[in-house]
C-alpha cells in the first residue's frame, strides 16, 4: 500500500506548483494527472515570470521534469 501526504488532481501550472512545494519540503506527494490541460488550445502563455511567451506544453513539461527529481513524487497519468 502507498501512503501520501497529499494527492494533487491535475498536473497543469497550478497542480504542479503545488506539487513542488509539497515535494520541496519533503513530503510524499502524488500528482493523478488526465492529460487535459485547460491550457491545451492556447499558443503561448503570459505572466509568468520567466517564461512569458512560452507554449504551455512545453512550460508544463519542463515542471513535469524537475518535480519528477524528487524522490517523494508520484506521477499517475
Amino acid at each position: 500500500m502507498m501512503t501520501n501526504d497529499a494527492i494533487v488532481i491535475g498536473g497543469s501550472f497550478a497542480g504542479l506548483s503545488a506539487a513542488m512545494q509539497i515535494a520541496r519540503a519533503g513530503r510524499k506527494v502524488c500528482v493523478i494527472d488526465a492529460g487535459q490541460p485547460r491550457t491545451r488550445f492556447a499558443a503561448a502563455s503570459h505572466g509568468f515570470f520567466g517564461q512569458d511567451g512560452a507554449p504551455p506544453r512545453q512550460m508544463i513539461a519542463e515542471a513535469r521534469a524537475k518535480l519528477e527529481e524528487y524522490p517523494a513524487v508520484t506521477m499517475f497519468d
